[in-house]
């Protein structure tokens, strides 16, 4: 048994010797000696160090992603979902910049009518809700065949407050309902407590009918005659902005409470005579 292990050592370990001759003077320029032991273990040694240098380079670098199983699902998740919502960011933000400049154009060339305390902003969430308003050509067939449909109907003949109601109309202003409407206690409208400096707009187009001090209200009043008989009325602690026979742009500020004042807003819907629901007709 010794005998062979003898024998095999000694055959690994056996030399070999590597020349390189002269081609014409047959001298030796370069010679390298080696055993079978000597090559296993330069082998061994370089595959050792081209595991290592491969584990470093995938760990390291960018390559693990390219490895099935081995990418970070959960962050490479987030980070995508943190780009996305970046890029929409973005996105909305060159939006409102090309509104911004489409809007100071507008401004300048007189196509657009600016308001003495009006802000841009103000302007540009007018311009979109026009945008929004803007029928496609599925919305507008469905409302010619609608149209075409309601020319057969028949009516009670008790929905005069309902007919010609079917435009959208902006809130009068931001803030919690603190009573509603209720004709049995008559409570002919709704109250409101404001968000603290926010402002009242108006509802719809119009013109101012009366703007003052009501002693009966304790507070300013004002109507604007809108179209179809339709009537708003505005009730707050601090003066309006607006006079008697001004014209009125739906989303228009009319009043912006100054911090001092009570932040509270009266607001009334009447036609022909008849109070409305402003529940029924604005989104609040």
């Amino acid at each position: 048994m010794n005998k062979i292990e003898n024998s095999f050592y000694q055959k690994i370990r056996f030399k070999y010797k590597l020349s390189i001759l002269n081609e014409n003077t047959l001298e030796e320029v370069w010679r390298f000696r080696l055993s079978k032991l000597s090559v296993f273990l330069a082998s061994f040694f370089m595959a050792v160090v081209y595991f290592f240098l491969i584990a470093f380079l995938i760990i390291q670098t960018p390559l693990r992603s390219f490895l099935p199983g081995y990418t970070e699902n959960i962050n490479l998740r987030k980070q995508v979902m943190l780009d996305a919502v970046q890029v929409d960011s973005l996105a909305g933000l060159m939006h409102e910049q090309e509104q911004y400049v489409a809007m100071l154009r507008g401004v300048m060339t007189g196509n657009v009518f600016v308001d003495s305390a009006a802000t841009v902003n103000s302007l540009l969430t007018q311009e979109n809700a026009k945008i929004d308003l803007e029928k496609s050509q599925k919305e507008a067939a469905f409302c010619d065949e609608f149209e075409e449909d309601e020319k057969y109907s028949v009516t009670t003949g008790d929905d005069n407050n309902q007919a010609d109601m079917n435009y959208l109309m902006h809130r009068p202003a931001r803030g919690i309902i603190s009573n509603r409407f209720d004709e049995k206690n008559r409570l002919w409208g709704i109250s409101m407590n404001m968000e603290t400096n926010s402002s009242v707009y108006a509802t719809l187009d119009g013109v101012v009918l009366f703007s003052g001090f009501s002693v009966n209200d304790d507070s300013f009043v004002m109507h604007i005659q809108h179209v179809n008989d339709l009537i708003s009325v505005y009730k707050i602690k601090q003066p309006f902005l607006k006079k008697i026979g001004e014209e009125i742009r739906v989303g228009e500020i009319l009043a912006t409470l100054d911090g001092k004042t009570e932040p509270r807003l009266m607001f009334e819907l009447w036609r022909k005579g008849q109070p409305l629901n402003p529940e029924s007709y604005i989104m609040f």
